[in-house]
């Protein structure tokens, strides 16, 4: 009975720090915050753990890189729609103004009405652009944080009254 008690509790030593990998492991997510274990000794283990917190660097290093990546395929796409939506305008702007070239004369009767007609035009398109530029400035800008004042007792308490029933233990404040 002494050598199985024992025996009990060497394995229960000995399989600590492999459920501690195992547990650790589990926990692993990607993109997020993962604690490294911390096991010092230089065994079997120790090479295990030293090579999960190596890896768990690694996957750090790869998920920030892959967010930049993804911020930066976002605004190369906004970019490409606003230069979309900047040439929209501009090609009716040129279009306007050859046209006027080729049929401007000084001796035509209408040729006040062709020139406030392409001026029209082109203040119009002109907005447009104004227009698309103002709201690409709105959209790059962050909104200011709101800041407020809370009362972290009342909050405190709200939060006690929710779980004060739970089952698996109590809180005190």
């Amino acid at each position: 009975a002494l050598s199985l008690i024992s025996a009990l509790f060497v394995s229960a030593w000995l399989t600590a720090p492999l459920r501690l990998l195992k547990d650790s492991v589990g926990k692993l997510k990607f993109g997020k915050l993962n604690e490294p274990i911390l096991y010092q000794k230089n065994d079997e283990i120790g090479a295990l753990v030293n090579a999960y917190n190596t890896k768990l660097r690694e996957l750090e290093l790869t998920a920030a890189q892959l967010a930049r990546s993804e911020r930066e395929s976002a605004w190369r796409e906004m970019a490409k729609q606003v230069a979309h939506e900047i040439k929209n305008p501009l090609t009716p702007m040129k279009l306007s103004v050859q046209q006027l070239e080729r049929s401007f004369s000084p001796d035509d009767p209408n040729a006040e009405q062709k020139i406030k007609r392409v001026a029209h035009s082109l203040i119009e398109q002109i907005d447009a652009l104004t227009r698309i530029a103002n709201e690409f400035s709105q959209f790059a800008q962050m909104p200011m944080p709101s800041e407020e004042r809370i009362n972290l007792i009342e909050l405190i308490k709200n939060v006690i009254h929710v779980f004060h029933d739970t089952a698996s233990g109590s809180i005190e404040l």
